[in-house]
This record gives structure tokens, C-alpha cells and sequence, in this order.
């Protein structure tokens, strides 16, 4: 891995020289475009902070896709401007368009691509074409990919970002805990107990040797709800005849002698409890699920018990105090459409900008409730062979499909076939198109489906001309309405031939 991060340190060196080196010929401020998403927001703040710190001004607009026809605004806008442009968490996959659009008309636009999905008409890790993008896209696009990094799982936008930032001033490495909060909203802490593997466990490294984060052996609920409700609504921890259910749960923690209520009649959340009480609830669930479920106690372990990362500086209980908490309120605020309070956030404001998003995180916890009882209780989810499908009708917009469709899918319901993809279809406002999210289950995507892939082939096979893709266990795209029975049954064909090969 470090022969990995030096050739890609190198790489942002030349990066840098050519970003600094067409700075000097423009006196418009950088253009920054990034993605809505938790991962997008802080890949966009570290770079303005970073620009900030070196004088140099900037502009950062958030986007819920880089489609074609927003490629098209941009250039009209940027060459108007004689902008820098910077491109984080999307751009590698419309890498084509960019230099289509942003280098026509003899005007170039300089930009670069700080991006960890795979290259547009790439879908696979190993596929030799990827070295002929690395050179033929040097020095303007970086991507962990031409490194043999897997951008799914080792390294996220913001970690990209990062790296961009601590390369053009070593003492970027306080934004470390910024691209840890980007990877945890893109669920890259997957490696045992909830790690942080490849380039992520560096920046880790850089964020623990600055004393800002702080690694801890914690119990796998949510640290600032009440914790019967933390653990009721757990999508990793399965209770039989107890989740689902926070009187019962309640019950159940009463019964361990631990006092449940503070003297204001709240309720204790994780964060209140010490580590004597803490062993007590973790016993208990393990005998409780021991018994219920006839499993060994070890696998409940490795699952009850995880890396729990802790932001130092930040207040302990507040939204803000835990990477996963933080990466969920930014990821609340771009599905939202409050993309720019998450950004000041993720930059430092404390004051009126958090305030506002907690206030908005309040209501985008009601929208994910309502959508999901919403499809469990009117049967919403459609099956074919091979994949699963719901429409978001007028209960679930555009901006929270993909969210839905991440929760169904690693939510321990059983209201979909986890051995299938699911594909989420949102209606855009006023327009007669169809925004698609599709999420796949590791254990399928070990099995060969490649959702980007598929949604590739799926355009191509239904002679539409959309850009799409992403990583094998989450890709997405645009269909227009009148082809959406067309593509999803393409769909469903290339994930079975993917199955059997």
C-alpha cells in the first residue's frame, strides 16, 4: 500500500504544479463541483478549506448528479469565467463528456477530477483499459483505480480529496477526520469490527497521530439515541421478539438492574452509560441471543462489539461526536436540498448552520420512516428472476431513492430478497424521467453481480444514451419513463448472466 500512495503522491504533486501553473493565467475563483451526498460534502469542504488556508478564492456548488445536460451548463458558465474547475466525489465517470464539452469551441477549460468511481465504460477493477485512461489523463484526473486501489472499499472521494489537500500543504493533515467522515457516509468502514482498510486506515493514522480521532471498543448502537430505541431499531443486532419494539427493549434493560432514566425522565442513551454497564447490556444480549437463536456466542460478539471512531474536539453526546452520526446529519442535509449548510459544517460552523441541520435532520428521519413503512405496508416491492424493484410514486422524491434502497437493502427486515440487487425509481419533478439507485448485497456481489456493470449494458442494450455507473454494489442512472419496463428487464438479464459466469 505505501508503493501504492507514493506513486499517487507523486501523481498530485504534478497535479498541483499543473493546477497552480493555470491558476496564474485566470483571475476568476476556482470553481468547485461536488456531490450531495456525506462523502461529496466533505470532499468539497476539504478542498475549500484548503484553498482558503492558501488565499485562494473559491466557489463549491453541489450537484445530485453530473449528468449531461448539467456538464453542458457548467461549460457555458465556466468558459464565460475563465474559471479553474475542480470536480470531487463524480467526474471519472463522465470523464469523456468533460473533455467533450469543456474543450470545445477553442476554449479549454483547465479542470481536474478528484474521483474514486470507476472511468466512464469502465466497470471492473481489472480491466486493462485503465491504464490507458491513467496516461492519457495525467495530470488533471486522479482516481484510485489507475493504482490498483479499490475505490469502493479502500479509499473514498473525500479520501482523494485529502490526499490533493495534505500534498499541497502537509499541515492539511488536521482535515484528515473530514475524509473519514466522507468514508464512513459511504459505508467504507467494512473491515473487521467496523476498520477502516487500505488508504482509509492512513488517513486514519494521520487523524490519530494529530490527536483527533479517537478509536474505542464500543457497542454497536447509536451513542446518542435512548438506548432501547438504539437498540429495537438496530439494523446489525437481530433480538427476537424485542426489536422492532422500544417498550419491550425498555423492559429488558430495566430488568439487568441498570438505571434507565435520567433525572429529567429522558431516557440513557450509550453515551451515558460507563463500560461496567455497558458489559452488563452486552451479556446480556449475548445470552439472550445464544438461547434465542441457537448461534455461537463469538459470531454475536462480532457483531455486538465494533470500532467506534470519535471525534476529540467535538462536543461528547452531539451529533458531531461520532464519525457515523456526523456522516449521517451531512448526508441529511444533501438529500435535503441543504447542501450548503452541510458543507459549512463539514468546513467548522458550529453556530447557525448546525442548528439548522439538526432541525433538518429531524424532518429527513420522518421522510426515511414514512417511505419505509410506506413500501412495507403497500407491498410496494416488485420481483423479477434475478432483481427487485419499487417505484417512489409521489411518497419517495429523487433525493432520498438511493438512501431507501441502501436501507432495505442492509436492514435486517425481511422485506426483500437480500439475494437479489434491488433497484429504487424515483420520478424527477417536471421531468418524464426515472432517477435509478440500485444496491447489491456483498455476499451477491462476491458472486459476480457488478451493478455497474449492469446498469452499463442495461443503457446500451435499451439503446439509451445516459451516463451511469458507479461501484459494483451501488451504481445509478437516468431512464426516461416510457423505457423503464425496457431497462429494468435488461437488467434482469445481465444480472443472471452475470450469476452464471
Amino acid at each position: 500500500m505505501n508503493e501504492k500512495l507514493k506513486l499517487l503522491t507523486s501523481d498530485l504533486t504534478e497535479t498541483i504544479k499543473w493546477f497552480q501553473d493555470h491558476l496564474k493565467k485566470s483571475e476568476a475563483s476556482v470553481q468547485i463541483y461536488t456531490h450531495l451526498d456525506a462523502d461529496g460534502l466533505t470532499s468539497g469542504a476539504i478542498l475549500g478549506k484548503a484553498l482558503y488556508r492558501e488565499d485562494i478564492p473559491f466557489q463549491i456548488s453541489v450537484l445530485k448528479q453530473l449528468e449531461r445536460e448539467e456538464i453542458i451548463k457548467i461549460a457555458e458558465k465556466v468558459q464565460d469565467y475563465n474559471n479553474v474547475v475542480i470536480f470531487s466525489d463524480f467526474g471519472s465517470g463522465q470523464y469523456l463528456e468533460l473533455e467533450d464539452k469543456l474543450n470545445s469551441n477553442s476554449i479549454k477549460t483547465p479542470y481536474i477530477i478528484l474521483d474514486h468511481h470507476f472511468p466512464q465504460n469502465i466497470s471492473d477493477k481489472n480491466d486493462k483499459k485503465i491504464k490507458d485512461i491513467y496516461k492519457n489523463s495525467k495530470p488533471w484526473h486522479i482516481n484510485p483505480y489507475f493504482y490498483e486501489i479499490d475505490g469502493s472499499k479502500e479509499i473514498s472521494g473525500a479520501g482523494i480529496c485529502y490526499f490533493f489537500a495534505k500534498t499541497l500543504n502537509k499541515n492539511n493533515i488536521d482535515l484528515s477526520p473530514t475524509a473519514l467522515i466522507g468514508a464512513t457516509g459511504d459505508v467504507q468502514n467494512r473491515g473487521p469490527n467496523n476498520s477502516f482498510t487500505g488508504l482509509n486506515s492512513i488517513i486514519l493514522e494521520d487523524a490519530v497521530k494529530v490527536d483527533l480521532v479517537e478509536k474505542v471498543n464500543d457497542l454497536n448502537f447509536s451513542p446518542i439515541k435512548p438506548l432501547n430505541e438504539a437498540i429495537a431499531y438496530s439494523g446489525d443486532i437481530n433480538l427476537p421478539g424485542l426489536s422492532g419494539n422500544t417498550s419491550k427493549m425498555l423492559k429488558f434493560l430495566q430488568t439487568l438492574g441498570i438505571l434507565m432514566e435520567k433525572s429529567d425522565g429522558d431516557i440513557r442513551t450509550l453515551n451515558d452509560f460507563n463500560q461496567e454497564e455497558k458489559q452488563k447490556v452486552s451479556s446480556a444480549i449475548i445470552r439472550y441471543v445464544s438461547l434465542k437463536l441457537d448461534v455461537e456466542p463469538s459470531e454475536i460478539i462480532n457483531k455486538l462489539i465494533i470500532n467506534r471512531y470519535i471525534l476529540k474536539n467535538e462536543l461528547v453526546g452531539s451529533e458531531l461526536h461520532d464519525l457515523k452520526e456526523f456522516s449521517y446529519l451531512l448526508n441529511s442535509c444533501g438529500r435535503s436540498h441543504n447542501g450548503s449548510l452541510g458543507i459549512a459544517i463539514a468546513m467548522g460552523d458550529r453556530k447557525i448552520a448546525y442548528k439548522k441541520a439538526r432541525e433538518h435532520l429531524i424532518e429527513y428521519k420522518k421522510s426515511l420512516a414514512q417511505a419505509l413503512s410506506w413500501i412495507h405496508d403497500e407491498n410496494k416491492i416488485q420481483l423479477k428472476e434475478h432483481i427487485q424493484f419499487f417505484f417512489g410514486e409521489e411518497v419517495i422524491p429523487e433525493a432520498i431513492i438511493g438512501t431507501i434502497a441502501s436501507m432495505l437493502m442492509f436492514s435486517k427486515s425481511d422485506i426483500i430478497d437480500k439475494s437479489k440487487p434491488i433497484f429504487g425509481c424515483a420520478k424527477r419533478k417536471e421531468e418524464d424521467v426515472y432517477k435509478i439507485s440500485s444496491r447489491a448485497n456483498d455476499n451477491i456481489v462476491k458472486k459476480g453481480v457488478n451493478l455497474s456493470e449492469a446498469i452499463r449494458e442495461a443503457l446500451k442494450l435499451s439503446n439509451l444514451d445516459a451516463l451511469g455507473g458507479g461501484h459494483p454494489p451501488a451504481a445509478g442512472t437516468i431512464v426516461p419513463v416510457d423505457k423503464i419496463d425496457t431497462f429494468l428487464e435488461n437488467c434482469n438479464k445481465i444480472i443472471k448472466k452475470q450469476l452464471q459466469e
